[in-house]
């Protein structure tokens, strides 16, 4: 059974759920100097393109919105090597210039809106390009 309620807990498995249903597998990728030591995660995402009114200053209509779940990063330990230290930011959240391969397609990651509930990251909202 689901869980209901408005926990992180809920939220995250709400989210998951969601997304098995109606998200596709994305690989997000850190680039790290080298093709050898880029690091990998598959997670799914919902990847939609922007709306017409959503189209302003510099986005095109190559950019896309894809919201992910923390919950394939955190049980991969990507990016392995990286320390969550306090106070500082999580390495393990998505960062403009990390990558997003949507069906194949490498699309470069230009912001990312970690929403979190009594401090749990619950989803992160991601605009992509390319």
């Amino acid at each position: 059974m689901a869980i209901t309620s408005d926990t992180p807990d809920g939220m995250i498995a709400r989210l998951d759920a969601s997304l098995a249903r109606r998200g596709e597998n994305c690989i997000l990728r850190r680039k790290e100097g080298s093709p050898l030591a880029d690091k990998d995660v598959t997670v799914r995402a919902s990847v939609r393109g922007l709306r017409a009114a959503e189209i302003v200053g510099t986005a095109t209509q190559a950019y896309s919105r894809a919201v992910i779940s923390m919950t394939q990063i955190l049980a991969d330990g990507w990016p392995a090597g990286h320390t969550v230290t306090p106070g500082a930011v999580d390495p393990r959240i998505p960062r403009e210039n990390d990558s997003l391969v949507v069906k194949g397609k490498v699309r470069q990651i230009k912001f990312a809106d970690p929403i979190a509930v009594d401090g749990v990251v619950v989803r992160v909202n991601l605009t992509v390009a390319g």
